[in-house]
């Protein structure tokens, strides 16, 4: 028993040591995208189980769809063998259309997600984390007839087991990958938000929460290595400034009548100030904010430090852009 026991701890030492950075690289499902201009951005890959669930789901609300339209057919059936023919017809039509277009047009036009992955967290994205548009997502969920052969998915499981993103044909073929945004982190910046003034939930009438995604792209945008202006800075701030502030439900203060010049001061930079006053309000306050995660104590990875670069101001907008995106769908939503 002992040297059972001395055996094993030997083989675990001995495979925890001699992992090479390529090994370790495999395990980790978090996936670097590197600019051409030098900036680092980090996504979360979903797990197998993850998107199986969201699949089952996705499965379960087509499987409910068709079960109401068969309880309309039998409607039909009264009126002979018309209307059973109508009835059966019906059903085929909805049945193909299930099959071939649900899960392209919820992708193509819910920015990624379907009503499973969006109760999983899941999105699908390109593979340069930026937003797939319609032509990746119908492609690549035209392809699932491939990934379903022979039977159940055993080639698209063959090659998610192959590609380090978890990529299924229809992926591989339109260059798109499913990111776990449950799993979403920030850096927490320390000293940011340090003289910023927070929101008291007065202020924001309408809704008191801001996704965590929405944070980690505040932050990015915050970030002391960056080489941009401060006048750049405020110019890319403004669309999710205003964004933000329609979903609060927030009104800028009008000017004390007796002392207008702090007002006025801050003016050219009160969509950088916004944004730090969001970061300071939600990210510090757990509560305040629309966590993803099931289980707020989960391990999030470090943050990716980027490379200085001279134009990361063009790349940072991008991103707060394709953000925008997703976030004015998300809430329309």
């Amino acid at each position: 028993m002992v040297r059972s026991d001395f055996g094993q701890l030997f083989f675990r030492r001995r495979t925890r040591h001699s992992m090479t950075p390529l090994q370790k690289q495999k395990v980790d499902t978090r996936v670097i995208v590197e600019t051409p201009e030098g900036a680092d951005f980090q996504f979360v890959i979903a797990g197998a189980g993850t998107r199986a669930v969201a699949w089952l789901i996705d499965r379960l609300i087509q499987a409910g769809i068709l079960a109401l339209v068969s309880i309309l057919a039998l409607f039909l059936l009264p009126f002979g063998e018309a209307g059973a023919g109508l009835g059966f017809g019906g059903i085929l039509i909805i049945s193909f259309v299930l099959d071939w277009f649900y899960f392209s047009l919820c992708e193509a036009y819910w920015n990624g997600q379907t009503p499973g992955k969006r109760s999983q967290g899941l999105r699908v994205v390109r593979t340069n984390g930026t937003p797939i548009d319609p032509a990746n997502a119908i492609g690549r969920n035209f392809l699932r007839a491939a990934d379903m052969l022979p039977f159940f998915y055993t080639v698209g499981m063959i090659s998610m087991l192959m590609t380090r993103r978890l990529q299924r044909l229809g992926d591989l073929v339109f260059d798109t990958m499913v990111i776990d945004e449950r799993r979403e982190w920030i850096s927490r910046s320390g000293g940011l938000t340090a003289n910023i003034e927070a929101f008291p939930r007065s202020e924001c009438p309408r809704r008191f929460s801001v996704p965590e995604r929405t944070l980690a792209v505040i932050e990015r945008l915050f970030e002391s290595d960056r080489i941009i202006s401060e006048a750049r800075r405020e110019e890319i701030s403004r669309p999710l400034s205003e964004a933000l502030r329609k979903r609060l439900g927030y009104v800028d203060p009008q000017p004390d009548p007796r002392n207008p010049h702090p007002f006025f001061r801050t003016q050219g930079f009160r969509h950088t100030m916004f944004l730090l006053r969001v970061l300071k309000t939600f990210a510090e306050n757990p509560e305040g904010t629309k966590s993803l995660a099931k289980n707020s104590s989960e391990e999030r990875p470090t943050p990716v430090v980027a490379y200085q670069t001279k134009r990361f101001a063009a790349r940072t907008a991008d991103f707060v852009n394709s953000e925008l995106s997703n976030f004015l769908a998300d809430d329309a939503a």
